[in-house]
């Protein structure tokens, strides 16, 4: 397990006072034109690259290996939200995903445990695609934790993409991504160069700008 650490990678700047003068002028609260700070929980740099992307704002890495629950997907993510949910503010919205490969040769084993799965190497994953069959969905979920009127909100997010794990030519597989090519339909309505198993990230965090931008955030997350 890594050690816990915190990595910025956007510089935040700290001046308020020009929010606090537009506030005092038009008789508002400070708090509702306060910038809103975007933290997700991850020890992988390439998922929180990925949602930094997708989301087009302002996110801090907060690096740090979450332990798992046994349990469903939902019940995974959710157990990752409460355990960092004592980072949440007012002001500080908090994230964290979980992803999931559901292979239809295996009844949608391995499921939530990917992870461990995915230990076993590539090519021994390739070995047991090609003796149950290669289709499979691979599902991201990203839960985020804000406090709302005073109050701890948690919501989850999922976007699937469906495919099949087999070999590409002149690729020599080591991560996943080496080994799922997806359905064409997925890329239809895709911005250029969202492919694979990004295709279900990027629908997720769509999800999550959507909602953002419906309780008045998304804007927030900018230093005007």
């Amino acid at each position: 397990m890594e050690d816990r650490e915190t990595v910025s990678e956007t510089r935040l700047s700290r001046a308020v006072y020009s929010r606090e003068n537009v506030a005092n002028a038009c008789n508002l609260d400070v708090n509702k034109l306060e910038m809103v700070r975007t933290l997700f929980i991850t020890s992988s740099s390439y998922k929180y690259k990925a949602f930094q992307e997708f989301l087009g704002a302002p996110v801090q890495m907060i690096r740090l290996d979450i332990e798992e629950i046994q349990g469903s997907k939902e019940e995974i993510i959710i157990d990752k939200l409460q355990k960092v949910s004592h980072l949440v503010t007012e002001s500080t919205f908090v994230f964290v995903d979980d992803t999931s490969i559901h292979m239809s040769g295996l009844g949608g084993f391995p499921g939530q445990y990917a992870k461990d799965f995915l230990k076993m190497g590539a090519p021994r994953v390739l070995e047991v695609a090609s003796k149950v069959g290669g289709e499979c969905v691979y599902s991201t979920i990203i839960g985020v934790v804000h406090m709302h009127k005073g109050k701890m909100v948690t919501r989850t997010f999922a976007g699937e993409v469906h495919g099949s794990i087999m070999p590409r030519d002149g690729v020599k597989p080591e991560i996943f991504s080496d080994l799922f090519i997806a359905e064409e339909d997925e890329h239809d309505e895709m911005p250029h160069g969202i492919a694979g198993i990004k295709i279900g990230r990027y629908r997720a965090v769509e999800k999550v700008k959507r909602y953002l931008a419906e309780i008045g955030v998304y804007d927030r997350m900018f230093d005007h």
